[in-house]
């Protein structure tokens, strides 16, 4: 019987209250609900280890494992094959994984190499000729082979690093830790038993006065070749005494007598200080290239293995489109590129056109390896499968969020069901089908509050996502900044940013934001490095140093100094199965020194680490102090029940006797952090005052139902998130504090926010500074200092587009962020800054010869209105226009009767909209087309900068892209003097369109259709059929040669199976 649902009932796994439901297949399905509800128990927990066991059973698997989760369910019916896609890197800790490998596309490049590369000498790296022979030393080449460029195979491979790219070797950096420090501080301050011996330290200061080394400066100031000397020595011997030895001596650097000592020494003490400078470093003999000089001399369009693999996706697709012109390529060849290509592109739907091949799996965020992951799947071409994901928006902008609902649509429309877990706002909008996990959280949680579509939920009562959503976003006071101290951030060329810099107000809050990969994380790394930096500049300064040390340490302290710096990044909390709320939080030592005080304690001589469960003495040792142990099941995955020598408490009985406040430690621990709070009030102990500070943060996070002895690996998402905030702010600092957070809003649920406000007011409010990276629209809107930086990410970003108040990034139109948040602001009934108040008015500057083309021109400010009615009569006109027509204008009467009378009306249409000087021009119609969007004129709006206008006349432009609420999409664009490119193409001018798409009704008739346009050359310059556009599954496209008119032709009721490629 086939099943239209997939069917649950009575789930009961872990805090979830016998819900039934149904999950329609073939849809975006979102399960939402505040942070642990329980969505994680019946999306991941019962559903998919359900389904997995079915079918690894299915598919006869010796891994078959009907114990593999903890799940409790009366029945479950109609799963599909699942796959599921979770934010963890842990299963993927290979050093030798990159994105490339994962993706399959390193392999695709292998292929390209070995089959259409150019070989080189294996002696000389020299060219050699068709029988592979070099013309400059006689040598042969041995073929090219697919092994001949993997890392991981002998025949590729850098023997001297093993293909890691990398070596383990004394480093500058451990030698150097601090540029700022001179010579003499860098001697003084070596580890014992290293190189600050006597005499390797009167030759180095004698080949330093030889050579006019300052031994007294920064070594930041020192030149390439000086620093070469420091660390790698010269060729010159000295003449020195120490005491009554003297002897001519050579000093073979740093690193040199470092490495010379570690491979001599016999004393494992040595050993151990010579260690301390040892550190990762490049391998000098690849590059980091990873392969062998002959591989990597190889060459494809100029270009080796290496170079493309450390191109950015993005920039990547763009050399792989060249690469046709450059070269022949066999039918295989070809397709192989293809391949390449939309690989490539689909990194770039799920918002990582910034990563290049090369980049390392194991330096991936979660969320960075779950849409690469996405990526995989969406290139495979799958159908009839369950895709399950957790919360993929993690770490991306709005901007990119929107690609991927894309994705996630793609995935849907080939006959997937996608199950995403989220909170964000934009994905919940798009789902089909919405499930709420809730009300509460923990054990106020776990029951099924909604289920049904987006516009149902809306009308829902018992919602609690519906009502965060009817509510306009939170509001703070925000903090006056007029006189406040700021902290600047030196110039930094760290990873892509390009000597970005920027300022931030001391005791306020900081939003840095930027789309994904723009340098946000690198921008803040800096800060943290340079703030860290300045608080230690005070000590040095009174420290003995020279003249030339004293200015440099001097400039440092000139910038404002915090008292304590804490970067509470983005790491995964405790896996360990011991690991235990009150462990990670700091608190549990505090409650084992209570109970060890307890006079009854001391009687028994019972101390500190008898009340521990971790260590033998006190624990109980059947189950280990695990309160249950282990049956084995042969064939099955263990089971566990409860421990009978302890009743699951366990420790001794001895240890359990001794009690504190009517309580023994186990009962103690059974406590929620709400109620372990009341029973610690009122008591003078140091240890309880302590005790209780910790649990009121939980309390203000929200999460005060947890208990005190929960194991941290039951943790949901969200509540991993804020525990790791507790753990950090636990421990409060004096004085003036820098806080850094990583995306705070991770995995929080929009009702969570408040929990995350009220502990920025509560830090800001005792003197400390709150510097967060951020995406959440809701938390931007309430800082009082943003950092925007972009424009784009990889290569194309690394600049501060903007620094100032959440009202002027409103008004900043080069960037995505303002531009999104004055959206979100608007969606969500919140007032936004009026971005076109403050435009200046804009002159009509189309010429003559334009205007008599019918080119339409950037109006006064009052006249957008009547313009944008004009737009909208002439798309109109477009799309309900004669297509056979359309296509004869400029195709020839010959095509007309060839399969044309199949196509519909046109789907969308370009308008050009003149030429400008000035950018200021360009936004104020971008503000228009966002309040259009507000209003509900149009769906959506894309704009930004744009190169369309041919490359001779170099006239960069800019962009904009619109949905109107019946479907039709209208682009417009516009050039600084693109007048000439105009006055080149009459047929274009008399329609003001760059391109027209057109809808095929049947499949079998798009085949035809594109046959018809190549019999009508010598016009034509390109066509291609491929599959995988957004808009249906047969995509055909083609220029015309004479005036770039771009016609596209879309079907969507099935794949394709003919290729075309002319």
């Amino acid at each position: 019987m086939a099943y239209d649902y997939i069917r649950l009932e009575g789930v009961r796994t872990h805090n979830l209250k016998g819900i039934s439901l149904r999950i329609p297949k073939n849809r975006l399905v979102v399960v939402t609900g505040v942070s642990g509800s329980g969505k994680s128990s019946l999306i991941f927990d019962t559903l998919y280890k359900y389904a997995k066991a079915l079918y690894l059973g299915a598919l006869g698997s010796a891994n078959l494992d009907a114990g593999d989760s903890d799940y409790q369910v009366e029945q479950i019916a109609g799963v599909q094959a699942p796959v599921a896609l979770e934010q963890s890197t842990r299963r993927l800790s290979n050093p030798r994984s990159t994105v490339g490998t994962m993706l399959g596309i390193e392999r695709s490049l292998r292929v390209l190499f070995a089959r259409c590369g150019t070989p080189a000498c294996p002696v000389c790296l020299g060219a050699v000729d068709a029988h592979l022979q070099c013309g400059s030393c006689g040598c042969f080449a041995e073929p090219l082979t697919l092994s001949h460029f993997s890392a991981n195979r002998k025949e590729g491979m850098c023997l001297e690093c093993n293909g890691m790219g990398r070596v383990t070797a004394f480093s500058e950096e451990k030698v150097v830790p601090d540029t700022s420090r001179s010579l003499t501080w860098i001697w003084d301050n070596a580890v014992g038993g290293t190189y600050s011996i006597p005499n390797v330290r009167k030759v180095f200061e004698a080949m330093c006065a030889d050579k006019g080394i300052p031994l007294d400066c920064p070594y930041a100031a020192l030149s390439e070749a000086q620093r070469a000397m420091v660390l790698h020595g010269c060729e010159d011997t000295y003449f020195v005494s120490v005491g009554k030895v003297s002897n001519n001596m050579r000093f073979d650097g740093i690193l040199g007598y470092l490495d010379k000592q570690y491979r001599n020494t016999s004393s494992a003490g040595r050993r151990v200080a010579l260690e301390t400078y040892l550190g990762e470093s490049s391998c000098t003999a690849c590059g980091g290239a990873r392969l062998r000089p002959q591989s990597l001399a190889v060459r494809l369009a100029g270009r080796s293995i290496a170079e493309l693999q450390q191109m950015p996706a993005e920039k990547l697709d763009a050399f792989l489109q060249q690469l046709p012109h450059s070269l022949p390529l066999s039918p295989a060849a070809a397709e192989v590129l293809r391949a390449c290509q939309r690989q490539c592109r689909h990194l770039s739907d799920v918002g990582l056109p910034y990563l290049s091949l090369a980049r390392k799996i194991t330096s991936l965020s979660d969320g960075e390896l779950q849409r690469i992951l996405l990526a995989q799947h969406v290139a495979s071409d799958l159908s009839g499968v369950m895709y399950i994901l957790d919360e993929p928006s993690i770490g991306l902008h709005e901007r990119d969020t929107r690609k991927l609902v894309s994705v996630l649509a793609q995935l849907r429309d080939r006959g997937n069901s996608v199950i995403v877990i989220e909170h964000d706002e934009t994905i919940i909008r798009a789902a089909d089908w919405l499930i709420e996990i809730g009300p509460a959280a923990g054990q106020d949680g776990g029951q099924l509050v909604f289920e049904g579509t987006f516009a149902d939920m809306l009308a829902s009562a018992a919602s609690v996502t519906a009502r965060s959503l009817a509510q306009p976003p939170s509001r703070r006071e925000r903090r006056a900044l007029s006189g406040a101290a700021w902290f600047d951030i030196a110039p930094s060329h760290r990873h892509n940013l390009k000597g970005a810099t920027a300022r931030f107000p001391l005791n306020a809050l900081t939003c840095v934001t930027g789309v994904s990969g723009a340098g946000k994380s690198s921008l803040v790394r800096s800060a943290y490095e340079q703030a860290v930096l300045a608080m230690n500049a005070a000590p040095v300064r009174e420290a003995k140093g020279s003249k030339g040390a004293k200015g440099a340490k001097a400039e440092a302290t000139a910038a404002p100094r915090f008292d304590g710096v804490v970067n509470v990044e983005q790491k995964p909390i405790g896996r360990s199965s011991r690991s235990t709320i009150a462990t990670y939080i700091g608190i549990s030592d505090d409650i084992r020194d209570l109970f060890a005080a307890q006079p009854a304690a001391t009687a028994a001589d019972l101390g500190r680490a008898h009340f521990s469960a971790n260590v033998a003495g006190g624990r109980c040792e059947t189950c280990k102090g695990q309160g249950e142990v282990e049956v084995d099941m042969h064939f099955l995955k263990s089971d566990y029940v409860e421990c009978p020598e302890c009743n699951g408490q366990q420790f001794h009985a001895d240890v359990l006797a001794i009690q504190w406040q009517g309580r023994n430690i186990h009962e103690l621990l059974a406590l929620s952090a709400e109620e372990a709070s009341a029973v610690f009030a009122g008591h003078a102990q140091p240890q309880c005052e302590r005790i209780r500070k910790a649990l009121d943060l939980l309390k203000e996070f929200g999460i005060a139902y947890l208990t005190l002895g929960q194991a941290t690996t039951s943790l949901s998402g969200g509540e991993a998130q804020r525990i790791n905030l507790v753990a950090e702010l636990a421990a409060k600092k004096a004085g003036q504090t820098l806080y850094i957070f990583d995306e705070p809003t991770r995995g929080l649920h929009m009702a969570d926010l408040a929990h995350l406000t009220e502990m920025v007011e509560s830090l800001l409010a005792q003197g400390h500074t709150v510097l967060m990276i951020e995406h959440n629209m809701d938390m931007i809107a309430l800082a009082d200092h943003v950092i925007d930086v972009g424009p784009e990410g990889g290569a194309q970003g690394g600049n501060v587009l903007y620094s100032g108040s959440v009202d002027g990034l409103l008004e900043c139109a080069a960037s995505h962020t303002g531009r999104y948040l004055a959206q979100h602001l608007r969606q969500r009934g919140a007032v936004a800054a009026p971005v076109a108040a403050s435009a200046p008015i804009l002159p009509a500057r189309t010429s003559a010869a334009l205007a008599s083309a019918g080119a339409l021109h950037f109006p006064q400010a009052k006249q957008f209105h009547q313009t944008w009615a004009a737009i909208q009569q002439l798309a109109d006109s477009v799309r309900d226009s004669d297509s056979a027509a359309l296509l004869t204008e400029f195709l020839g009467a010959d095509a007309r009767d060839e399969q044309l009378g199949s196509l519909d009306r046109v789907h969308h249409a370009a308008i050009y909209l003149g030429d400008y000087e000035d950018d200021a021009d360009v936004f104020a119609w971008f503000a228009f087309l966002d309040q259009l969007a507000g209003e509900g004129i149009v769906r959506s709006v894309e704009h930004g900068p744009s190169h369309i206008a041919p490359k001779q006349y170099g006239t960069p432009g800019w962009w904009a892209s619109l949905q109107r609420a019946d479907g039709f999409v209208i682009e417009m664009f516009c050039c600084r003097a693109f007048g000439p490119w105009l006055e080149r193409t009459p047929a274009q001018r008399a329609r003001l369109m760059s391109h027209a798409a057109l809808a095929v009704n049947e499949r079998a008739q798009v085949l035809p259709t594109l046959q018809a346009l190549v019999r009508s050359q010598p016009q034509l310059e390109l066509i291609a059929f491929t599959d995988g556009d957004e808009l249906g599954h047969c995509y055909g496209h083609l220029r015309n040669n004479h005036n770039h008119f771009v016609i596209e032709l879309v079907h969507s009721h099935g794949p394709a199976e003919e290729k075309l490629h002319a």
